[in-house]
């Protein structure tokens, strides 16, 4: 079993070390390209940080503070980074279930805290949720991420799949030994060390979500790279409609104004020339 003034110290550091990414993806935020997401995802490393500030000071601060408030700021983060996926992904995310369920967490962590206290009961409602959570993350890793960014992250969707298992250990941990202290600083060995893996968790998917929105920066990068390359080389030109043959849509041919439209920022107005007004129009060439 970790010493007790040794397990808060590192529960307090990871918790500034939260606090510290929190401030650097603002900064990002605030200075950069990001996507739809990224704000939940700065505001999840917040609540992060202050969950396990406040978890540090379990025996110091109210149990309300350190253990209730603290559980619902750590289950928070990890729906704003699920949430936050989703929007990365182009979809909508389903605000109203992760409320729902984020209430019945509350409600059910009162219950075992107050009404009929159990530290393994505690354990089980907590690591539940967040094993469910995390197979939530890697479902729309590897659903929906591919159709913004193909470059499907398989990494984030195995690390994510990994991270379920924390939550699941925890709770055979409680389950095999429900009898252990009922306090998270003088707990098992075994129990301290999953949470305190847990919990580094956040920090390394911080890290992982700003090497995905730098990714998503790149591969569009290179995109436009590739369309102004071929925007600069040799179109195919039919010699009589005049389309454009677009090799990006299997070969398609396109009216020169719709594939101008999709390759470059421009948009076209129709007029007609005094030499079509002629040709087409002589009756309303004074006039025109």
């Amino acid at each position: 079993m970790l010493d007790f003034l040794h397990m808060r110290t590192l529960i307090f550091f990871s918790g500034f070390t939260s606090l510290v990414l929190f401030v650097c993806m603002l900064y990002i935020w605030k200075r950069q390209k990001t996507y739809s997401g990224f704000l939940r995802w700065t505001f999840a490393s917040l609540a992060n940080a202050a969950g396990m500030i406040l978890a540090s000071q379990r025996e110091i601060l109210p149990d309300f503070f350190t253990v209730l408030i603290a559980d619902i700021l750590l289950m928070l983060s990890m729906m704003l980074i699920t949430s936050g996926l989703t929007m990365f992904s182009g979809k909508k995310p389903l605000d109203k279930a992760y409320i729902a369920v984020l209430l019945i967490f509350t409600i059910s962590f009162l219950s075992v805290m107050y009404l009929w206290p159990s530290f393994t009961l505690r354990v089980m409602i907590y690591s539940a949720i967040q094993a469910g959570l995390c197979l939530i993350a890697a479902y729309i890793v590897y659903k929906h991420l591919p159709q913004v960014f193909p470059d499907r992250s398989l990494f984030l969707f195995r690390f994510f799949i990994a991270c379920s298992a924390f939550p699941i250990l925890r709770m055979i941990s409680a389950f095999l030994d429900p009898g252990e202290s009922p306090e998270l600083m003088t707990a098992s060995f075994m129990h301290q060390a999953v949470v305190l893996a847990g919990l580094q968790i956040y920090m390394i998917v911080d890290i992982g979500l700003l090497i995905l929105n730098a990714h998503r920066i790149n591969f569009e990068l290179n995109k436009a790279r590739e369309e102004i390359k071929t925007l600069t080389g040799f179109i195919p030109i039919c010699a009589s409609c005049k389309k454009i043959r677009d090799d990006a849509d299997a070969g398609g041919w396109k009216q020169l104004e719709d594939y101008m439209s999709e390759h470059i920022d421009v948009e076209f107005s129709h007029s007609i020339c005094p030499e079509c007004v002629k040709k087409l129009y002589p009756e309303f060439e004074d006039k025109i």
